[in-house]
């Protein structure tokens, strides 16, 4: 089997291999998947530097993808997943030494999600696989950020944990889980009746260049990293009492901003790094920090919060069906070249996701 192996601590020791053992069943639960795509994602590059009890070399990195169903285990519904038909997309386990970056790839069937035949019959032909490779990770990190965190409800609002919000911050709205923040805050917002809807503020940053982008996803308004004084122009827009709730997808300094621009009351969701610095200030305001680290949840062993990942997968599918959330701009790009293109991923500055198509 042909995949990229890490040996040891650091990305120049991430190697394309002709060789690798096509992974073998875990439990009778599992499924072995012949990789279509994969996605990659900051967590990829990141992983190469990691090295602890529960993280040991050598890995197959990769833990988005979508695939068809090769083998399955004793105790999967071999009506549900059939050998050769079924067509799944996931988002696989950080523990998992099996990883995505490979032809074949192992994972619970209790956590993933079928992608329905009706979809695929309508589908770009060979295509969807890297679009849909391309959800996992950005969008269901996003849909626990908003949907799960903020406990935002279609249809109910305008609201944040029972106190009126109007306005909302993603941080890096035009990478991909700010892409997709972005379009479940407009789907959100569109399930309201029209005088709440006219309420919503849905604030972003990115660069210039991705304001039509950025707009085309749900922002309202933009605000330019670069030129623009970010706190500054928050209070501006929210007649200075800053926003109801910050989706920061950048960092820890990013949620040290966040603390000076969110109101009484505010919340904060945190997908990368925790402020730094003292938080009475968030006591006296009555103010919250949530945290989301979706990869993590296979290390709790709870089957409920592991099954959580799959259901989220299945309503994301259902939206995308269903036309009401888009793929992202999508780089597509060949197998061989994973590793360079986890140091563009690391750069920054990449507009949607980039895709690997591996069969």
């Amino acid at each position: 089997m042909k995949g990229w192996n890490i040996s040891k601590v650091g990305i120049e020791n991430l190697k394309l291999e002709d060789n690798l053992q096509i992974p073998e069943l875990i439990d009778e639960y599992s499924i072995r998947i012949k990789v279509k795509a994969t996605g990659l994602n900051p967590v990829d590059w990141k992983r190469c530097g990691w090295e602890s009890e529960t993280w040991t070399f050598p890995q197959v990195l990769g833990i988005d993808g979508c695939g068809v169903v090769d083998k399955i285990g004793s105790g999967v519904d071999a009506t549900k997943f059939v050998e050769g038909k079924t067509v799944v997309y996931y988002h696989g386990s950080l523990f998992n030494k099996s990883g995505s970056f490979a032809e074949y790839y192992v994972h619970d069937s209790r956590f993933l999600s079928i992608v329905p035949q009706s979809y695929l019959d309508s589908a770009d032909g060979e295509k969807v696989y890297a679009d849909l490779a391309s959800v996992p990770c950005a969008a269901f990190t996003a849909y626990q950020a908003v949907f799960t965190k903020l406990k935002l409800t279609l249809g109910s609002g305008p609201s944040l944990n029972k106190k009126v919000a109007t306005s909302f911050i993603v941080t890096g709205g035009a990478g991909g889980v700010g892409g997709f923040c972005l379009q479940f805050l407009r789907l959100w917002r569109d399930s309201l009746n029209a005088e709440d809807r006219d309420q919503i503020k849905i604030l972003t940053t990115c660069s210039a260049r991705n304001f039509d982008y950025v707009k085309s996803l749900g922002a309202t308004h933009p605000i330019d990293y670069n030129s623009e004084n970010v706190v500054e122009r928050v209070k501006e827009l929210t007649e200075g009492f800053g926003v109801d709730a910050w989706i920061d997808l950048v960092g820890s300094e990013s949620v040290a901003d966040a603390i000076q621009a969110i109101a009484f009351g505010g919340e904060v969701v945190s997908v990368v790094g925790s402020p730094t610095h003292d938080l009475n200030k968030l006591f006296v305001l009555g103010q919250t920090v949530h945290h989301v680290f979706l990869g993590f949840a296979y290390n709790t062993k709870n089957y409920n919060i592991q099954r959580e990942i799959g259901n989220i997968g299945d309503k994301v599918m259902e939206w995308i069906q269903g036309g009401q959330i888009t793929f992202l701009p999508t780089e597509v790009v060949g197998l061989e070249e994973i590793k360079d293109s986890l140091l563009k991923n690391k750069e920054g500055h990449v507009r949607g996701k980039i895709v690997a198509r591996v069969a």
